[in-house]
């Protein structure tokens, strides 16, 4: 883009036709209250047409949890079909894990079942209060989309078997000291866990979900959310429920399921922000994610900016139908 000053006027302008006390102030000090006044009008210019949700957090430093490879991103990003159904799934480290250097505590997979019936989609949310929590979310998602699910899966054996699944492979882990990444945490690993059971092949039909723990599951169905599992009160110590062992704190719901809905599952630091639905976000999410977004725009929408949100985000989100055009 090039820049073209504009004419010099008698006396009152000076370099691209800026009034002399601009300029003078500039000189005298006024940076900080021009900057002031930039940054003023950033916090109140909407953004694409729409209003802005709130504060802008001030810049941290980000540190990498030790190091960095592609098997444990900071960000995952995936979307296409399986079968008749479209995802999309991202996952984005916290603002907090990000200044402390820790690793990303949520996870996410998604599967078709083994005889392409079902597509099983879940998110786990490690309890950052125990030692690797990063550990049993990720056993957790794997391990419960590898299950035999359908809309009436059992689901208290389902859990049963991903609560051992994560009781074997974190058992290294117990009875460590905390070290770099467990920010104090001394407990064995634990994480919430929500899976979601969907027709795979786009049709009328019936949805499943349940969970253990706070990771909340949305349905958008004729253009309205509802939040599947409403919270239930607080547990003592404002710790939620947690794999492998609050298997009697299970929920679970059945949902009709076809072309035009939605599911999404996330975790908190993410659902908090959907306010079960009723949230400014939400509303505008009504729209945008009526149809499957481009990738850019699922992480741009997930990825926003406010100043008491710095939790770990995990949204996975299933579309009834094809929506995705296949690459000729």
């Amino acid at each position: 883009m090039t820049v073209t000053p504009g004419p010099r006027q008698g006396g009152g302008t000076g370099v691209l036709g800026w009034p002399m006390w601009i300029l003078s102030g500039l000189a005298g000090g006024g940076v900080v209250l021009l900057g002031q006044l930039l940054l003023g009008r950033r916090a109140r210019t909407s953004v694409g047409g729409r209003a802005p949700l709130g504060p802008l957090p001030q810049p941290l430093p980000v540190l990498l949890a030790g190091g960095a490879d592609s098997r444990a991103p900071g960000v995952a990003l995936d979307g296409g079909m399986l079968a008749q159904t479209t995802v999309r799934a991202v996952s984005i480290r916290g603002r907090r894990h990000r200044y402390r250097g820790e690793p990303l505590q949520d996870a996410y997979a998604v599967r078709l079942s083994a005889d392409g019936r079902w597509v099983i989609a879940a998110v786990a949310d490690g309890l950052g209060s125990t030692l690797h929590a990063e550990h049993a979310a990720a056993v957790a998602v794997r391990a419960a989309t590898k299950l035999s699910l359908t809309s009436d899966p059992g689901w208290h054996a389902a859990f049963a078997s991903v609560a051992g699944e994560v009781m074997r492979a974190t058992a290294r882990f117990r009875g460590q000291p905390a070290g770099r990444h467990g920010a104090g945490a001394s407990d064995p690993p634990a994480t919430t866990l929500t899976i979601g059971v969907v027709p795979a092949d786009g049709r009328r039909g019936v949805a499943a979900c349940a969970a253990i723990g706070d990771s909340p599951a949305l349905w958008l169905h004729d253009g309205m959310w509802t939040e599947i599992f409403p919270p239930e009160g607080q547990r003592p110590g404002n710790v939620t429920s947690a794999l492998p062992d609050d298997l009697g704190e299970l929920r679970e719901r059945q949902i009709d399921w076809g072309p035009g809905d939605v599911l999404i599952l996330c975790s908190d630091g993410f659902g908090t922000a959907m306010g079960g639905g009723g949230s400014t976000l939400a509303q505008r999410l009504v729209t945008s994610w009526s149809s499957p977004p481009a990738l850019r725009s699922f992480l741009r929408d997930v990825d926003f900016q406010l100043s008491t949100y710095d939790d770990d985000r995990t949204v996975l989100a299933l579309w009834a139908g094809r929506h995705d055009t296949a690459v000729l």
